[in-house]
């Protein structure tokens, strides 16, 4: 018996096995137990049996002993055991996707109906002690230790039980559900790259702890195939401690590796899809028709499996980066004996689904909230705008103006996932009803096509993240302070951070067909970084050192480049933090500087032409045209001949929509990709910044830069080398400013200058370093500085009107109501488009002042009671007001609005995902809900926004200031850096000044928010004309900041060591001024710009033309019988002011050394030069537009001969069609010819015999 049974063994065995003799075979027929030693298995066969991926192939596998249980009486509730003790395996890389061997159909097994054999085979359980795997490949090689693997059959909960209750089937429609559970104990990875490029770099290991993966396998019972499955991976918290050198190993490895799993990825995903595009759609998505009525029927629709997905699901990762000695280690003192950086992940979710079809909708997804994304309003967009340049691409047709309208209404309207749904099968024609009854051919066959059009996609989630300040050898037992951390406090707990997708397009089989470009989008919620110089500093080293080792090994395809990339961040906040110089019995010295936006979008897709907002070619259009208005004349102050323009020759085309990127024709797959993406946009909706922790605010905000909207265009060129910025601000932008507050801004540029000067210094020390350039243009239409002083009346105490704070005409004009402005500030927020997000409010209640601060009655008339009033109607107006759109605010969860049309919920309560079928999500749910992070109480405090202050200050300072306001128009500002050096040009038009000599602080914040609510409203953009072209007047402030990059120091051995030393100098000239000032506001301004500390002397150089200065004393005479003061008038009609490096200033018409600016030539001269330099820029211009005309005539031409050539081809072909039905007629004329001479041959043959 027992012989019988092991010749049946070796028979099915051997086809799986090489060389197995009975002798390897011990078997106890009755216990149900048996046993196999050193098991050498078919390599070959097991590849393909296995159905491992295209681009790996299994060398070697062997076993050294393998023991089976089998309980023959209850086969039906307990599963077969088969233990492993050791499994070898040897893999290798494949460079070419894997052919199947045609060998192994015959070792196949034959499908048939799921029966009692497949139940007993499904619930196997494999349990193996260690797994072996070598892997090999030409770039590295490595090796993966696994201990303790089992494989057993659980309940869709999890839990272990009766065999019978691990499977789920459906008799409706004829599916099943078999839940499985692989886990292992520990995991060891090494891997060491090969190579010249990677002769010194270290091996590579990585450890991972228990680890648990779910998997749910949906087969069809007539036939038994797998129609889908689901895939969960978790492991337990990660410990990850890397070097530059072993993430460079690891890197290297990815990136040899990426090739040839792309391209075997890519076929086996069409070949796949092509099967589930054949199946029929009632067992694709699975209803049972009994409904709430079956048990069994609501359990399998619970957990069925709608599609193949995979998930890794980690709860934390920590990261370590450490650096070693070399090019990634920066020269920095306090870097110089290396640094660690780490990286925590928090709920870490990554989700892959490869057979999406992109018409169905994503309700299916675990975890995933379509409706709270915006990603999928913008590609619903996407895939629309793709269908209709398809459609008129491949099969253009004209549109009757009832047509366009129609086609222009529906094309606004989102569709689900860009493609409509189930009917028809295809996405509908942009078409109108009427024309598509006359549908033709063509444009039917690609809406066919289009219908078939499948997605691969890939999601990121991340609940919590935190980059810690690197830490140094250094023996301070100071805690680790976050760099980058989450602020959660506000958003609600169960709202990610980070939501990344990465989308690609393709058709199943081997179709050749246009898809839409790959997709990438990404959704940061609030977030804080702190700008701390060391750590920014060891990222810069550390970082491109590492990046180098993917850059050699990047594919050279320029369609893996080309992608559309949509990066949006909800209320990040850029946080400066005071250092050691902070002095803390200064009540004014803020602690932090907060830079804040409600939101920031970084993307290479332009905006529909349609949408009124920033992104569009049109605002592109827009920023050139105002910089060329206020773009002064080549080498005209403060420019210079070797100036870089910031206006890049990508802008103007891009602009015009000339940088479109040539595909030819047919239907290849990247046809529709033309448009470039070489230009990218950021917005910034709006952007504010706070100073806090000041004690004389209560460690309340304080505002710095009211609410600005920015849009900015960068053009990459050479990489990311060279680097061209252009941007433009909107309306009015006020900016205030106390004493300390500008000590703060000087110690701040110091360290942001002497991170620029290490950044500069560690590019230079990279191998191959390019002299690269950064060029930033900015358009700022009007500025008001307003400089906060120390009143010169600390008497006036009764001065509590809000009417005593001065407003500019334009303001007034603005005003319709008094009290409009007053009692609803943040109404009017609302309607000037700037972001009011409502934080934590103080609502101030009626109480009695003190004695020492009731005022004294005034003699004469007194209004004071009526004041009183109104400021009583006032603050309970705008209390009430706050409150309720604080409750509003809070009810809403968090909202973000934007200066345009568009509106983005970024968290809604009430789209919140359904309980979770399988139990591995609900278990990572649970423990990312249990573990968070916790927030503390002066985190939520130093969450700000631009409203913060506007009540909250009112209610806890009441201290008398007085104001200097400046204001700027049409001002121009210029960074360029290029080739060690660095300059910066600055112009404006119209300064004037406004005081105000004794205000309440309070009061004060209130005015100055609501005129700039006023302003803001108010504002238009001016008209352009047909003197676009024609350059700005002669500037009445200019200003040009030169820092030239000087030669390091060297030691005894001659190396250079150090920083650079670096020299500088500011000219600047001020000219056709009128400034009305008090003599105790002059005063003051000159204490203003006091220092705390004594540097070096800048030298510079001011010239000043035409401007008068008038000087009011208002300061109390000493003696009573003094005649009252008289103002002083200053005419300066020319005066030159130089300071050299000593620190002597230098008055009058003498010219220093130094000097750059020559003297003022006469007026005609002057007007003949800017009439040569406006030629010469209009002849500079002209060519531009020259040569680019004559670049597009070149392709015209080339275009033509093409269509030319093509044309005589055709001819050619025609007529030598036409040749070869004459010869074939000829050929049929002579083969008659011959068959006739052949009859008639044989016919007196046939006679004679």
């Amino acid at each position: 018996m027992v012989t019988i049974i092991k010749n049946q063994l070796l028979k099915h065995l051997s086809r799986y096995t090489k060389n197995l003799s009975p002798e390897q075979i011990s078997l106890s027929a009755l216990r149900g137990s048996g046993e196999l030693q050193d098991l050498t298995l078919d390599e070959d066969l097991l590849t393909d049996l296995l159905e491992l991926p295209g681009w790996v192939r299994l060398t070697s596998a062997r076993c050294n002993r393998a023991s089976f249980r089998i309980q023959w009486t209850k086969l039906k509730t307990v599963p077969i055991v088969l233990n492993l003790d050791e499994v070898h395996i040897a893999l290798e890389v494949c460079t070419e996707p894997r052919v199947m061997n045609p060998g192994s159909a015959g070792a196949m097994p034959i499908p048939g109906k799921y029966s009692y054999i497949h139940k007993v085979i499904d619930g196997i359980s494999v349990a193996v002690n260690q797994v072996q795997i070598e892997f090999k490949c030409d770039a590295f090689t490595s090796s993966v230790q696994i201990s303790r693997v089992t494989v057993e059959s659980r309940t869709p909960e999890g839990r272990k039980g009766d065999l019978r209750l691990t499977r789920i089937k459906s008799p409706d429609t004829g599916q099943l559900l078999i839940f499985k559970e692989l886990e292992w104990q520990s995991a060891r990875i090494e891997a060491k790259a090969h190579g010249v490029a990677a002769a010194n770099l270290p091996p590579l290991r990585l450890l991972l702890g228990n680890t648990h993966c779910r998997i749910v396998i949906k087969k069809r019972l007539s036939d038994c195939a797998v129609l889908g499955s689901r895939l969960v991976l978790r492991p337990e918290p990660l410990a990850w401690a890397l070097t530059d050198g072993q993430l460079r190993a690891a890197l290297a490895c990815a990136a040899a590796l990426a090739g040839p799993v792309r391209r075997a990825t890519e076929q086996a995903t069409r070949t796949k899809a092509a099967h589930k595009i054949e199946e029929p759609l009632d067992q694709i998505h699975s209803r049972p028709t009994s409904g709430d009525k079956d048990i069994l029927a609501r359990m399998f629709a619970k957990h069925d499996v709608r599609e193949t997905s995979y998930h890794l699901l980690a709860p934390r990762i920590d990261l370590h980066l450490c650096d070693d000695p070399g090019l990634g280690r920066s020269e920095m003192p306090q870097l110089a004996n290396g640094g660690a950086l780490q990286v925590t992940l928090v709920s870490m979710q990554a989700d892959l689904f490869p057979y999406h079809k992109a018409s169905n909708d994503r309700r299916h997804w675990r975890g995933y909230r379509e409706a709270a994304t915006p990603h999928s309003q913008w590609l619903s967009q996407a895939l629309s705008s793709f269908c209709t340049t398809l459609l008129e691409t491949l099969d253009p047709r004209p549109m009757t103006p009832s047509a366009k309208t129609s086609q222009s209404e529906r094309g606004d309207e989102p569709v689900g996932n860009g493609v409509p749904p189930r009917a028809p099968a295809a996405p509908a024609p942009p078409t109108p009803p009427a024309q598509a009854s006359a549908a033709s051919p063509t444009r039917t066959r690609i809406l066919q096509q289009l219908g078939k059009l499948m997605t691969t996609c890939l999601i990121l989630r991340i609940d919590d993240f935190t980059v810690y300040k690197v830490s140094t050898g250094s023996k301070s037992r100071e805690a680790p302070r976050p760099l980058v951390s989450a602020e959660k406090a506000t958003l609600p707990g169960d709202a990610g951070l980070l939501h990344a997708e990465l989308t690609f397009f393709y058709y199943p089989g081997d179709v050749c067909f246009p898809v839409p470009s790959p997709k990438l989008y990404v959704q940061l919620s609030p977030v804080r970084v702190s700008v701390d110089v060391p750590s920014l500093l060891w990222l810069a080293a550390f970082l491109p050192h590492v990046g180098a080792a993917v850059t050699d090994h990047a594919p050279a395809d320029d369609s893996a480049a080309y992608i559309d990339v949509r990066t949006e961040a909800i209320m990040p906040k850029i946080v400066l933090e005071a250092g050691p110089e902070h002095v803390s019995q200064q009540r004014d010295r803020p602690k932090e500087l907060h830079i804040c936006t409600a939101r920031a979008t970084f993307t290479n897709v332009r905006e529909s032409p349609r949408a009124n907002t920033a992104g569009t070619r049109a605002d592109l259009a827009s920023i050139i045209a105002a910089i060329r208005r206020t773009t002064l004349l080549r080498g005209q102050f403060p420019c210079s001949s070797d100036d870089i323009d910031p206006l890049h020759e990508q802008f103007l085309l891009h602009a015009d929509n000339l940088d479109d990127v040539e595909r030819g024709a047919g239907a290849a797959a990247e046809r529709t990709w033309r448009e470039s993406r070489r230009v990218w946009c950021a917005r910034v909706e709006p952007l504010w910044a706070d100073f806090c922790g000041a004690r004389a605010t209560a460690c309340k905000p304080s505002p710095l830069l009211d609410a600005t909207p920015l849009t900015a265009w960068v053009c990459f060129e050479e990489g990311f080398s060279r680097i061209w910025v252009i941007g433009r601000t909107c309306g009015l932008s006020g900016i205030q400013l106390n004493h300390y507050q500008l000590l703060f801004l000087l110690r701040q540029m110091e360290r942001i200058s002497e991170l620029t000067a290490w950044l500069a210094h560690q590019a230079s020390r990279m191998p191959e370093a390019d002299q690269g350039s950064l060029v930033v243009g900015l358009v700022v239409p009007a500025v008001e500085v307003t400089l906060v002083l120390p009143t010169n009346c600390p008497g006036q105490e009764s001065s509590r009107d809000l009417d005593s704070v001065p407003l500019d005409s334009s303001s007034l004009n603005d005003m319709k109501l008094g009290s409009e402005a007053t009692m609803a500030p943040s109404m009017l927020d609302r309607d000037s488009g700037v972001l009011a997000t409502q934080g934590t409010i103080e609502v101030c209640t009626a109480q009695p002042l003190p004695a020492d601060e009731i005022q004294p009655p005034s003699p004469g008339l007194n209004f004071s009671g009526f004041s009183s009033m109104r400021r009583g109607l006032t603050s309970l107006v705008t209390s009430l007001d706050s409150a309720l759109t604080r409750d509003d605010a809070r009810s809403d969860a968090a909202s973000t609005a934007s200066s345009d049309s568009e509106r983005y919920v970024v968290v809604g309560l009430a789209a919140e995902s359904p309980d979770d079928a399988d139990v591995a999500f609900r278990e990572f749910e649970h423990g990312r809900l249990s573990s968070g992070v916790e927030v503390a109480s002066e985190v939520v405090e130093r969450s700000s926004s631009p409203s913060d202050h506007s009540i909250t200050s009112s209610c806890k300072r009441r201290d008398m200031i007085s104001t200097c306001t400046l204001r700027l128009n049409n001002i121009y500002l210029v960074q360029q850096s290029a080739n060690a050096k660095s300059c910066m040009r600055f112009v404006a038009d119209d300064l004037k000044t406004d005081e105000c000599s004794s205000i309440p602080w309070d009061e004060f914040q209130i005015r100055l928010k609501n005129k700039f609510s006023m302003r803001a409203r108010a504002w238009s953009e001016p008209t352009t004309g047909d003197d676009e072209l024609r350059p700005r007047e002669t500037p009445r402030v200019a200003a040009r900041l030169l820092r030239t990059e000087l030669p390091r120091a060297v030691n005894e051995m001659g190396e250079p060591v150090g920083l650079a030393p670096y020299e500088e100098i500011l000219e600047a000239r001020i000219r056709d001024l009128s400034i009305a000032l008090n003599m105790s506001t002059a005063l003051a301004l000159s204490e203003f710009i006091e220092d705390e500390v004594v540097i070096p002397p800048m030298p510079l150089e001011v010239l000043i033309e035409n401007v008068k200065l008038h000087l009011v004393e208002d300061r109390p005479t000493r003696s009573i019988s003094s005649p009252p003061p008289q103002p002083l008038d200053l005419d300066l009609t020319t005066l030159r002011l130089n300071r050299d490096t000593s620190g002597v200033v230098h008055l009058g018409p003498t010219v220093s050394s130094r000097t750059v600016s020559p003297s003022s030539p006469p007026p005609e001269l002057q007007m003949a030069m800017e009439e040569i330099q406006r030629l010469n820029e209009e002849n500079e211009d002209l060519r531009k537009r020259l040569a680019t005309l004559n670049r597009i005539a070149e392709d015209n031409r080339d275009l033509r001969a093409k269509v030319e050539e093509a044309g005589a081809l055709r001819q050619c072909a025609h007529a030598a069609q036409q040749e070869a039905a004459r010869l074939l007629a000829d050929k049929h004329e002579l083969l008659d010819a011959v068959r006739l001479l052949q009859e008639q041959l044989s016919g007196p043959c046939r006679g004679k015999r």
